[in-house]
Parts: structure tokens; sequence; C-alpha cells
């Protein structure tokens, strides 16, 4: 048999997809996608991208016992903007979450109108009150995912400043305080017939004795749509702009009507990946950016996925 008819991707839709859509929100709902994941105590949370019918957007919390039926707060969160954001923001978008030195900070995009894409970062406690740390950065970047721990004595941060055309590959860059950031190196990625427009960082990375563990998005342009799929590979411990095994695989394409269809199709896009309790990786992602999706692996899978890729 030829292998590669046989591969099968180490990452498995739940069977009860999309697992929130906008019908399901306890307020105004034209589109819920893109959102942060953490567990917070016993239960997972996520922070929900939702947008009304005059497209503006707002984040909720939603939480759950067992990572599949969400409990949605109808309120939104309180997140003041900074002084950048009050004169120039249009809107605020895809939070990640990273527990770090016993706090939560979050990363998110901020659309600054004409000026175009800047990245914002906030710290809470309770996911009720938000603090912002620092101003905006300067446009245009975004997808900014912080490492859940210091490397070298400095904060890390997987970013994408974003080309004049809208493609943009995946940096790393480092902080002595969360506020000032340099000493930036790009992620010397392979080229991938999926990957080749744009690269982005996706769920927070995760330690493991290979590598940090990335799960990102990618994107290839089609003759009709430019289409987004999940990839996964891992980055040296120390030295996180090395990549260690870049899969030349992809691990999710758009398939699902769901991921097809939508305001934007032929979008699978994650923003939170949550280990449970029985070493499950539950993998949250937007379809068509409009609904949330969940796929499921195990960090060994994938670990093992990227290792046995890079010996091909």
């Amino acid at each position: 048999m030829n292998a590669s008819k046989a591969f099968t991707p180490p990452l498995r839709r739940h069977g009860r997809n999309p697992i929130l859509r906008p019908q399901d929100m306890p307020m105004e709902c034209s589109a819920v996608f893109n959102c942060g994941a953490v567990r917070f105590g016993e239960k997972v949370l996520l922070l929900l991208r939702v947008e009304n019918y005059r497209r503006l957007t707002t984040f909720h919390v939603a939480t759950s016992r067992d990572g599949l039926a969400f409990d949605v707060c109808p309120d939104p969160i309180d997140y003041p903007l900074r002084e950048t954001e009050t004169q120039w923001v249009a809107n605020r978008f895809d939070m990640r979450i990273t527990p770090l030195e016993g706090t939560y900070y979050v990363c998110h995009a901020s659309w600054l109108g004409k000026l175009g894409c800047g990245i914002g970062i906030a710290q809470t406690d309770d996911f009720v009150r938000f603090e912002a740390v620092g101003e905006i950065s300067a446009p245009s970047n975004r997808n900014a995912v912080l490492f859940p721990r210091k490397i070298g004595g400095r904060y890390v941060r997987l970013e994408r400043p974003q080309n004049i055309d809208g493609s943009g590959q995946i940096w790393v860059s480092r902080s002595p305080d969360l506020i000032h950031w340099g000493d930036a190196r790009p992620l010397d990625m392979p080229y991938n017939g999926w990957s080749h427009t744009k690269t982005g960082a996706g769920a927070i990375p995760i330690e493991t004795p290979a590598g940090w563990l990335l799960v990102y998005h990618a994107t290839s342009k089609t003759a009709s749509s430019e289409n987004y799929y999940l990839g996964a590979m891992l980055v040296d411990l120390e030295t996180p702009s090395r990549v260690v095994a870049a899969p030349t695989r992809f691990l999710l394409q758009p398939e699902e009507l769901y991921e097809c269809v939508g305001q934007v199709p032929n979008v699978v896009f994650t923003g939170g990946a949550v280990e449970m309790p029985d070493g499950t990786l539950n993998v949250y992602y937007g379809g068509a950016d409009t609904r949330i999706c969940l796929a499921q692996t195990t960090v060994a899978e994938l670990v093992d996925f990227c290792l046995a890729e890079r010996a091909r």
C-alpha cells in the first residue's frame, strides 16, 4: 500500500461539532469564533470573540467542566481601551490566554483603522477585571502568543508582522518586562504548499522534552479562495526561533460544511488548546469565522507526528 494514501492526521474532529453556534449564544450574535482557551480551576475557560449584527466585537467568557458543553456569560468582559485604542481602534479580536507567573495574560489584535493592526497584552486573575499591560505594538502585527515561562531570563512571544499584501510569517521576539519588545527573529520554517501565504501562531506553546509544541495556522491561495490549515511543529526549548521538526503535512483542512460555509469560507483557525485530565488535548478552532469547533488529539501523538515527519 502507498504510505501517503494511508496517512491519517493525528487530529480528530469531535462528533458534536460545531460545539458553539451563533444561535446558542445568550446575546445578539451573528458569529462566534477564534477563542482563547485555558484551564481555569476545575473548568475549561474560553474567551469568545462574538460579533453582533452590526459586526461589532465583544469578548465573552464561557466555562465548561467537560470541555464540550459550555455556559456562556451574556455580559462582555470589561477590558478598558488604551490611549491609542481610544483614538483609533475599530475592532479588537482573537484572544490568546497564557498562564504565566501566577496570573493570566491575554494577547489580542487591535485593528486601528487606516493605521493597520497592532498587538495588545492584558492581565487578569479572575477573567472579570482586566488590566492593560503597556501600549499597542506598532502596526502592522497580529497573532501574538506568549510562551508560558521566561526563556533565558526574558519573556518571549510569537507574532506575525504583516506585509502590505496581508501575508506574513511567524516571528519570535523577546522582552525584559512585557512592554519593550525586540531581538526579533523569524521562525525558520520550511516552505509548504499549504502554508506559503501566511503562517501565524495559534495555541499557546506546550513544553515537552522534545521541544515547544506549536499548533499553528497557515494559509494557501487557491483558484477560488484563501484556504486555512492547522499544522504542528516543535521548536527548541531555549532558542525558540530554531525549528526542531516541522512536518510538511497539515493536521486539518476545511472539509466540513461548518468549516467551508460562513462569513469567511474555508477557515480552520485555532487560538487555544487545553489538555484534559485524561490526557486528551482539546484544540478549539473557529469554523468559517462563524462558529466554534473542537478537534482532539494528545500531546504525545503530536510530538510523535512531528518527530516522525522529521525522520522521513
